[in-house]
């Protein structure tokens, strides 16, 4: 994630007889993170670097090259209209408000005079024909594009994919843990600890590539960093590409096998005199947690994020410890007390357990902890721990590792933890909103052309949805759609099959509603759109600068797109980094008489449009009708969609963007209609 510097484009219109000109610019702004002070655990210490450092030298050249771009008329940034989804994410309500757009947002206003010339408007004529064969051809297949798709980190040699298989398989977790220790190197500097997350398979599967990519690229445990695997799909999984794995014995309560295993783990790497960092797979980090780990682990044993809402209270999401007599009866004690009480909390148990540590080392009288609902039911108890070499516990200012359902993260912030209502919660619904909060890693960044964020020449295809004055997205508040759930739906399966057809990654458009901006995963049920093979990325995904073409300039090339009814043509606006032309072509220049088919044709043909890197797609005209007629009808009675949230005393009608945790999500819930 690049905290150093944000990014703006600029762009101005001017039109002679030919071209219409949009003079489009970028200006990188320096944000430097402030000292605040002191904060709990002198937190804003580990964030200074030195000059000197290289990330300082990347961050200063980085900002002279954006200082030798022009800005417009060098007084005023102006933007085009389809750059506001590059501005202004979701949660930026205000954002439009501090930025200056075209005078006239696409589509062309109908004083404007088509900029196609005689010769060129004959061309395209001629070729409509074969446009309308090449859509109908497309159409009718299924099959989906590499161009769009990943390209994963390259696997392992099957001999060693087999030895490390055969490791889980037939070696203990103790004879598995010592063998991955003999390869893995303690960082020295940060206490000689390693680090460790576990996952079972409904994490692996999003997230294996991209926790263990950030660990190396972020996290700073490069070689000193394994998994633990919960079944034996992510054991083979992480074979299978070479990272280090230790494979516990399969089990069918998860719950259980969870709430013991990284505490069983925990003390069996203490009890080898190996200091540690553990973090859960849904941890995000947007800078290493090293500084802080080397500050202040010498002042605790073990050192525990808190949750936002509470900074007296543990989660053990992320923790560190170091290996002494002390952490191993912590952990000890607490593995106990967990496999004696099933019905037991382990957060809540090793948050009693460390109290009673720092009790003891405070000469404060224990109580023992009988019928602790607190600790997960009321029928668990247990006796005060006596701690005969209590550990010195550090809590984690609830900024720094931000835990919970909304997480806000500050200038501070070293990572978030984005929660759910109850533990072990599907996956999806925090991916969701750590990818709209822009702390999802997207691996790929080193290791692949086509990775989440990280993608290059061919692979960057999308596709927006720009209706008029809508922030890149469906508003149920204007005159036509008023309300309409139809019209929006009919809006999204034209949307979706553009996508699908044109092989483009498509980003998902906001909602407004009433009253709030709102991502469409709350309605949509994202698992219908997976199973139709589209490929979806979250509404915020362009104002990630890590998402960007370069760190100035969102997309290479932009194409809009819209069918102008009062003139009954489609009208595109193509641009570049400094350029854009516009074309007008007659919908009866086309055989079909229906505008869709047009509009598809020149979608899937324009030579313009298909180069172009995101198509931004106005739909404004086909919110009424019928879609039948090219096959998008059958895309859209597949679509399963969720409650609504428009209209008086709708679910989700009054919840913003900020208040939609982990489990507002649709996924897998939705209906067909």
């Amino acid at each position: 994630m690049d905290d150093n510097t944000t990014s703006s484009l600029a762009g101005g219109v001017a039109s002679n007889k030919k071209y219409i000109i949009i003079i489009l610019a970028a200006l990188a702004l320096a944000n430097i993170i402030p000292n605040l002070g002191s904060q709990q655990l002198k937190l804003n210490q580990y964030l200074r670097t030195d000059d000197n450092t290289e990330v300082q030298q990347n961050n200063r050249r980085r900002d002279e090259e954006a200082s030798l771009i022009a800005i417009g008329d060098g007084k005023r940034r102006v933007f085009p209209s389809w750059a506001v989804v590059t501005q202004c994410s979701l949660y930026h309500t205000d954002c439009p408000n501090h930025l200056e757009f075209q005078d006239y947002p696409f589509p062309l206003p109908p004083a404007t005079q088509s900029q196609q010339d005689d010769e060129g408007m004959a061309a395209l004529t001629n070729k409509t024909n074969e446009w309308i064969e090449e859509f109908k051809q497309r159409s009718d297949t299924d099959s989906d594009s590499h161009l769009i798709g990943y390209e994963y980190p390259a696997k392992v040699d099957d001999a060693i994919k087999r030895q490390c298989i055969t490791s889980t398989q037939t070696l203990s977790v103790e004879d598995q843990l010592d063998k991955i220790l003999s390869h893995l190197v303690p960082l020295k500097d940060t206490h000689n600890m390693i680090a460790f997350s576990m996952t079972d398979e409904t994490y692996a599967k999003d997230m294996l590539h991209e926790v263990y990519e950030m660990n190396n690229d972020i996290v700073g445990f490069k070689g000193a960093f394994f998994f633990v695997a919960m079944d034996s799909y992510t054991a083979h999984m992480a074979c299978e590409f070479g990272y280090p794995v230790v494979a516990m014995p399969e089990n069918d309560d998860l719950k259980k096998q969870v709430q013991s295993t990284k505490v069983f783990v925990s003390k069996l790497l203490v009890e080898r005199g190996q200091s540690f960092l553990f973090y859960e797979m849904d941890v995000w980090f947007v800078r290493s947690p090293l500084r802080m780990l080397q500050q202040h682990m010498h002042e605790y044993d073990f050192l525990c994020s808190t949750h936002q809402w509470n900074p007296g209270e543990l989660n053990i999401g992320f923790y560190a410890a170091l290996a002494n007599e002390g952490t191993i009866n912590y952990f000890e004690d607490s593995l106990q007390i967990i496999e004696k009480n099933p019905l037991a909390h382990d957060q809540k148990i090793m948050h009693a357990v460390a109290d009673d540590n720092t009790a003891t080392l405070e000469n404060r009288t224990l109580q023992d902890h009988n019928n602790c609902g607190w600790c997960g039911h009321e029928n668990v108890s247990f006796p005060a721990i006596k701690a005969t070499n209590p550990i010195r516990v550090g809590r984690l200012d609830p900024h720094v590792v931000v835990s919970s359902l909304y997480p806000v993260p500050t200038e501070g912030t070293v990572a978030l933890h984005t929660l759910a209502d109850m533990p072990l919660k599907g996956p999806f619904g925090k991916e969701m909103v750590a990818k709209e909060l822009g702390v999802w890693y997207g691996w790929g960044k080193a290791t692949s052309k086509a990775g989440y964020y990280h993608r290059e020449g061919s692979y960057r295809r999308y596709i927006f949805l720009e209706n008029g004055g809508t922030r890149g997205g469906q508003s149920f508040v204007q005159s036509k759609g008023y309300h309409d759930e139809g019209a929006f739906r009919r809006q999204i399966a034209v949307l979706a099959t553009l996508a699908k057809v044109t092989n483009r990654i498509l980003v998902l458009p906001q909602v407004l509603s009433d009253y709030h901006a709102q991502p469409l995963w709350i309605y949509l049920d994202l698992e219908s759109l997976e199973k139709l093979g589209i490929v979806y990325r979250e509404t915020n995904f362009a104002s990630n600068k890590k998402s960007w073409y370069t760190h100035t300039t969102p997309f290479a090339s932009v194409t809009q797109m819209a069918i102008v009814e009062s003139s009954n043509e489609v009208q595109l606006l193509r641009g570049n980094q400094t350029t854009a032309s516009s074309d007008r072509i007659p919908v009866s220049s086309f055989t079909t008489d229906d505008p869709l088919s047009a509009f598809f044709a020149v979608a899937i043909s324009h030579p313009q449009v298909k180069d172009s890197e995101a198509l931004f797609v106005n739909l404004d005209h086909f919110q009424g009708g019928h879609i039948g007629s090219v096959g998008v009808q059958k895309l859209h009675d597949k679509l399963a969609w969720c409650a609504w949230g428009i209209g008086y005393r709708k679910k989700y009608n009054d919840k913003s963007a900020t208040h939609l945790g982990s489990t507002n999500h649709c996924y897998g819930s939705g209906n067909a209609v």
